[in-house]
């Protein structure tokens, strides 16, 4: 049986949590984002950075795009945060604060 990813939080998912507690449909929804993400790692999502190995997971209802990075020795991913879906403008200013978070 193949390992699953370890999962580690950034501070910013972890008060996105926090909140998240209150709104029962956005929770479960991003519990089974992240079950995905634990058991399949980089095939969960699509890749947005090839050289970063930042990935984007997808929702339709409730509209939401969260963003993990992998790594595979040791087995892990970073999970940055989750966002609801708005334009494209903010999708971009988001990813450019994730690939300056995970920059070496």
């Amino acid at each position: 049986m193949p390992e699953n990813y370890k999962l580690v939080f950034d501070a910013v998912i972890i008060k996105q949590l926090k909140k998240l507690a209150k709104d029962k449909p956005t929770k479960q929804t991003v519990s089974k984002m992240l079950d995905k993400i634990e058991e399949l790692g980089p095939i969960a999502g699509k890749i947005l950075d090839s050289q970063l190995h930042i990935y984007e997971v997808k929702a339709n209802r409730p509209p939401i795009r969260l963003y993990y990075k992998v790594s595979e020795n040791p087995k892990e991913a970073y999970i940055f945060e989750y966002e609801m879906k708005t334009s494209q403008e903010r999708q971009n200013t988001t990813i450019q604060r994730i690939r300056g978070k995970s920059k070496p």
